[in-house]
């Protein structure tokens, strides 16, 4: 079994920490470095197949990220292969893949027996604290051609800081439940309890909280030391937002509600007199 990954030259942290979650133990692995990252699929997708064509692998895997999914999808097809995007896990000797479906509710497994099986990843956690080693393989060089001649101009977003939800040890997300806290509330509350603050979708979409605080399958995916889930129900699209946390604590009114079930710690109460009383103990 023969596998390339894709990455691009500066950027192996993420794939090396899937990697690691993967078992490819028994798989012969190399590293079809690109560089410089290319502004188009087209300037590497020739590179990619003559490259397969001169050194045949049974999986390719590509990064997360709108460019990971399009050359998985377009490789596979020149090279007549199989192509599944957004994995979460590869069993490479059986030939199955996992990923999500039903906007997060559903976790998929499916066998593709197709080859080549060009892969793209799933968006992961934030894990930039986390140091990550690719294990030591054969390296080739993809070079981009030059940029096609119908790409006129291509636009440089300046580099964003990483926001501090991905950085803190500590999270509090508030759910839809509780509507009499407003924005200014919950801020302060954790300010009290020295947690960042994030929101469900579901509460952002009713107006007058932080859009860029969203938790969740469409936001942030957090992995921090201690998560407070409160108001929340536990659904599935929330919920892959905070599962690689190392504790949740959930505080819900409805004991039946799916978060205790993801949760290490459960309190059955309404959330906000509970957080003011864990707020008042904090400050004494």
């Amino acid at each position: 079994m023969k596998i390339a990954i894709i990455t691009e030259s500066r950027e192996c942290n993420a794939i090396a920490g899937w990697l690691a979650q993967n078992d490819l133990n028994m798989a012969e692995l190399e590293r079809w470095v690109i560089d410089p990252l290319p502004d188009v699929a087209e300037q590497v997708l020739d590179a990619l197949a003559v490259q397969w064509s001169l050194m045949p692998v049974d999986i390719l895997i590509f990064p997360a990220g709108p460019l990971g999914d399009e050359l998985a999808t377009r490789l596979a097809w020149r090279l007549q292969g199989g192509s599944v995007c957004q994995v979460q896990g590869l069993d490479a000797q059986h030939g199955l893949v996992t990923k999500s479906h039903w906007g997060n509710a559903l976790t998929a497994t499916l066998q593709i027996a197709a080859r080549p099986l060009c892969l793209s990843l799933a968006r992961q956690p934030d894990i930039s604290a986390v140091d990550h080693i690719l294990p030591t393989m054969m390296e080739h060089l993809i070079v981009p051609t030059s940029s096609p001649d119908w790409l006129h101009s291509v636009e440089s977003v300046s580099s964003i800081s990483t926001h501090p939800l991905l950085q803190a040890n500590r999270v509090l997300v508030v759910g839809q439940g509780g509507r009499e806290a407003d924005a200014d509330k919950i801020i302060a509350l954790g300010q009290a309890l020295d947690v960042e603050v994030g929101y469900s979708r579901a509460r952002v979409m009713n107006g007058g909280f932080d859009a860029e605080r969203v938790i969740g399958i469409s936001g942030h995916l957090l992995s921090p030391d201690l998560c407070i889930v409160a108001g929340a129900s536990g659904a599935a699209a929330l919920m892959a937002g905070v599962r690689q946390s190392r504790f949740i604590v959930a505080i819900n009114s409805d004991a039946s509600a799916p978060v205790f079930s993801q949760a290490d710690v459960g309190i059955v109460d309404d959330w906000l007199p509970v957080l003011e009383v864990l707020a008042a103990s904090v400050e004494t």
